[in-house]
This record gives structure tokens, sequence and C-alpha cells, in this order.
């Protein structure tokens, strides 16, 4: 069974904002080739909408359909480029792209969301075995070891900010 995928109209039964071909498609562009059956691809691309749906509390602006739609996009409320206001029925194709990045990332065999008992091995010695647990000084800041995706943060980040990343910059409002 194919995916109900977002169109912009706030969907209550959507489960992702990209269809199975979408995927082979971005993928075939990456040159990596995706299964030819549609129910392969669709637990991948669940798997990265799971991903994407935890990074709500991030992102700008609030559901343009709240109570109605499943997923957090179409919203509204949105700014790209410090400038640009997203119309409220409008799938961001950074989010679109965002998602199919972390499906190839679960075809590759990642976990996106891996759970943890909290203890990452720092070092392991085989002949009388010996093993050592990081701290949360070894895993500096963050605490846990977390899988990161660089070019998906890239994707999303102004999707999270209206004037990208934050840095040393000031932004001028006229009153």
């Amino acid at each position: 069974m194919a995916l109900i995928v977002e169109d912009g109209s706030g969907l209550a039964n959507s489960q992702s904002y990209v269809s199975e071909e979408d995927a082979r498609e971005y993928a075939a562009g990456r040159g990596v080739e995706l299964p030819a059956d549609d129910s392969a691809i669709s637990p991948m691309l669940i798997s990265a909408m799971d991903y994407l749906e935890a990074q709500r509390a991030r992102f700008q602006g609030t559901k343009t359909h709240p109570g109605v739609q499943a997923l957090q996009w179409p919203r509204t409320g949105v700014t790209l480029d410090c400038s640009y206001l997203l119309p409220g029925d409008v799938i961001p194709v950074e989010l679109k792209s965002a998602q199919m990045a972390l499906a190839l990332e679960v075809f590759a065999g990642r976990t996106l969301m891996p759970s943890s008992d909290g203890r990452a091995v720092k070092r392991e010695k085989v002949d009388v075995i010996e093993r050592e647990f990081m701290t949360a000084t070894d895993l500096g800041q963050g605490g846990l070891p977390v899988p990161v995706f660089p070019a998906v943060d890239a994707l999303l980040a102004p999707l999270f900010d209206a004037c990208g990343p934050k840095g040393f910059r000031l932004r001028t409002v006229r009153v």
C-alpha cells in the first residue's frame, strides 16, 4: 500500500512528505538504487518522518490546521532567508529533501534515533576482558553519543530559524 503524502492541505491521515517514487528519484540522482518495491521503501520514509516529527519544537510557526493535520507541516508563520514568508499550504523543498536524505541513511543501515543505556565503550581489552565506559566529560557537552546528520541539519536550518543558524550578526527591523 502506498504512503499517503501530505499535499499542503493538512491531511488528517498523511504519513509522508514524499512518495516512494520521489525517494527513488532522489536516490538515483545520488547514485543509490533503492528497491523497486514500494513496500520496501515505505518503512524507510516513515522512519525518516519519525525523526522529522521529533524536531517539532524547533520548527518555526504553527500548524496551518491544528487538531486536524497529522504531520507538523504545512505551517503558517514561517519565514525563509530572513525575508520570504512561506505560504501556509506549502511543504518546503528543504523538508522533502531532508526526509529523503534521512531515508537514505536508513537504507545504509543507520538508526536515526537509537536507544541507549547511556553508556558508550571508551576502551575494550579482549584478553583478560576489560571494559571502560565513557563519562559525560569524555562525551562533551552533548552527553550521550548520537548520530549526526550534517547534510540534514543544513537542510532543516532555515526551517528552524528565519535567518538560518544563529551566528554573530544583527538583524535590523524597521518600526
